[in-house]
């Protein structure tokens, strides 16, 4: 059999290939941010063309296990066993001529394209009373030892220097019902301005607030990240951190109460000083305080715009609950999405440069988002909820087919597509995270934790009759 030329193969695939089952969701946005960014030129006889390029930067976020010319292997793969005409080169292209064209192909290509993604997502269901949970919270992310990427992005101190790889550190902000990352906003660990509150800002300034409920933790507590939420008709649910000084003014029947909360802000009505010094303003921000109780934990203060009685202060507390959710997905990109062979780096990114470690990041969440997606999809189609649907049975799935669906003929695709919207519908969590309950103990020992053993299995709880509302006018708890 006469097998054309790996070149020859990629001319008449190239322009037009895509990743299935994400290939009719992104393909569009692909060929119109490229052709928006002026990337949709390519030199003749090029294996790395750039409607391929991006995908395989999307693959290497998927398959965090293989080198860069395994990924392309994987990606192609459909086509050497479907149609048996690729031929038998285990590395169509070095390591280097794929780093070289990601520089190349940039990250506003990236950026833009997470952006279009987004914005294409059907309006987020309501889950709270009309109104839609979204949760903000941080995390970090390693990569490669580089001068390069020490220098743009900065080593956490430990206890005998620094830490073994740079960082980066990342805000995300969550829509709870479908698990679905809405934005992202990342920074260098060290550094002014590099903090979560400071990228809590970032996302605030581009997000439209009516209709939503955000959640924070209480690290995240800042007055006019507050205000403003509030000022542009959003509501949100935050732990209260024990500094945080409140006066009560009115308590309400179920025992939470309507509280004044004072704090200063830029006057930007005012010039500045003589001294280039900006003039402050005390304002006042109306809230609801609860006093939480839950057996074997130290109770603390919930702080809600949600005034309405008809919701609860019961309520409001059971489902703060869900703020774990996003932990949950930070766990399922870093853990599983992210997951290393033994023997390979253990970083959650791979990249060598910081051009590139910033290209990564936009590639890793729009991947778990059309991941996300498909779940969703298989959820709505069977009439069950995407967050009971294991995330690591359904990307072992997806990781499967992908290569093979994106070489079937057109004909076949919608048949196989549904096929696997089946199998991931029926990838259900057989342990609910909602009543789970997990001993705090370690599988390393290093830390003051109790090693975990065989005798540490998830225990349940009743969350509804551990949770109480204190009433502080009984305890006569001062605020």
């Amino acid at each position: 059999m006469d097998i054309p030329s790996m070149a020859l193969i990629i001319a008449q695939i190239g322009t037009t290939y895509s990743l299935a089952p994400f290939g009719a969701l992104l393909q569009p946005l692909i060929e119109e941010t490229l052709a928006e960014e002026g990337k949709d030129r390519w030199r003749k006889g090029t294996i790395l063309i750039p409607n391929l390029l991006v995908w395989l930067v999307l693959g290497l976020t998927l398959r965090r296990d293989l080198n860069y010319p395994q990924v392309l292997n994987w990606e192609l793969s459909g086509f050497r066993w479907v149609r048996n005409d690729m031929p038998p080169k285990n590395k169509p292209v070095s390591d280097g001529a794929i780093s070289h064209a990601r520089v190349r192909l940039g990250v506003e290509v990236f950026r833009v394209l997470w952006k279009k993604l987004v914005a294409s997502f059907q309006s987020l269901p309501t889950d709270f009373y009309g109104l839609t949970t979204v949760i903000f919270d941080g995390s970090t992310a390693t990569m490669p030892d580089t001068e390069a990427n020490r220098a743009a992005f900065g080593k956490p101190s430990a206890r005998r220097g620094s830490a073994a790889f740079p960082q980066v550190r990342l805000m995300g902000l969550l829509a709870v019902a479908q698990r679905r990352l809405i934005d992202i906003a990342f920074a260098p660990y060290t550094g002014k301005g590099t903090g979560e509150r400071a990228l809590v800002r970032t996302i605030l300034a581009g997000l439209a607030c009516q209709g939503q409920l955000l959640m924070m933790d209480a690290g995240l507590y800042a007055f006019d990240i507050l205000l403003n939420i509030a000022r542009r008709g959003g509501q949100f649910i935050i732990k209260t951190p024990a500094q945080v000084k409140f006066r009560r003014t009115r308590c309400l029947p179920d025992g939470s109460w309507l509280a004044t909360l004072t704090g200063k802000i830029p006057d930007l009505t005012r010039p500045l000083t003589p001294k280039g010094r900006q003039h402050w303003k005390t304002v006042t921000l109306t809230v609801r305080v609860i006093r939480i109780e839950i057996r074997g934990f130290r109770p603390y203060w919930l702080m809600t715009t949600l005034y309405a009685p008809v919701i609860t202060a019961l309520e409001i507390a059971q489902h703060y609950h869900r703020r774990w959710d996003i932990e949950l997905s930070y766990d399922e990109i870093k853990t599983h999405q992210c997951a290393t062979l033994r023997g390979q780096s253990p970083t959650t990114f791979r990249s060598k440069l910081p051009v590139l470690i910033e290209q990564e990041i936009y590639a890793l969440a729009i991947t778990y988002n059309l991941v996300r997606t498909l779940i969703s999809q298989a959820a709505d189609l069977h009439g069950k909820d995407p967050t009971t649907i294991s995330f690591l049975d359904a990307l072992q799935h997806i990781l499967n087919a992908a290569p093979i669906l994106s070489a079937v003929p057109p004909c076949q695709i919608e048949q196989k597509c549904q096929y696997l919207l089946e199998l991931l519908a029926d990838c259900t969590i057989n342990r609910p995270r909602r009543s789970r309950l997990n001993p705090r103990v370690v599988k390393v020992k290093m830390s003051k934790w109790v090693r975990k053993t065989a005798d540490h299995l998830s225990q349940k709880r009743d969350l509804l009759n551990l949770l109480k509302i204190v009433d502080v006018r009984l305890d006569g708890i001062a605020a």
